[in-house]
């Protein structure tokens, strides 16, 4: 029978979502990005330029269309008991001025830009934001100078998909604006 190595390695540990907070507060991922999902450890890169300047024009357009203190940029998001991930950008209910992680109960919209990643945020952020009925889910993809919108989760997926490209108005969920990215 094959010895078992007494020490796991990170993949091989667990953690709760309430466990990953308290770690994360406690400074021990500082020198890394990192989400859980399903209780393990996802490491995310660090945003570039192109990205930054994206995220940044999309929170000024999304604040002037409502209410600034609705609008909140790279944020953590409790999804469930095990996953805690990182949004680059949400429109909240109101969630006040109160420092705490979202929930997705607080959530009409969220946005995540996908300069990179576009395989991620289109299916496994896609299927996490669903299964915990988050409303409204865009992919930016600024590559392609489009949007893809994805609202109604169904049975953990969007049951409504549609593309707006860039120069054309986008509505914005909860509200009667629309904004438009270029």
């Amino acid at each position: 029978m094959p010895l078992q190595d007494p020490h796991p390695t990170y993949s091989d540990v667990r953690f709760s979502a309430a466990e990953f907070l308290r770690t994360a507060q406690s400074g021990a991922f500082t020198d890394m990005t990192v989400e859980l999902v399903a209780g393990r450890l996802k490491r995310r890169d660090l945003p570039m330029s192109g990205h930054s300047a994206m995220q940044a024009k999309l929170i000024v357009q999304l604040a002037s269309a409502v209410s600034p203190g609705r609008v909140l940029g790279t944020g953590g998001i409790v999804l469930d008991d095990s996953t805690v991930v990182l949004c680059d950008a949400a429109l909240s209910l109101d969630v006040g001025t109160e420092d705490r992680f979202l929930t997705p109960n607080d959530i009409l919209l969220v946005v995540e830009i996908a300069q990179t990643m576009q395989g991620r945020d289109m299916g496994l952020k896609r299927k996490l934001y669903a299964q915990a009925n988050i409303p409204t889910y865009w992919v930016i993809d600024g590559v392609r100078r489009i949007v893809h919108v994805y609202a109604d989760p169904v049975e953990g997926d969007y049951s409504s998909v549609h593309t707006v490209r860039f120069g054309a108005p986008l509505a914005v969920p909860g509200s009667d604006a629309a904004i438009t990215l270029d």
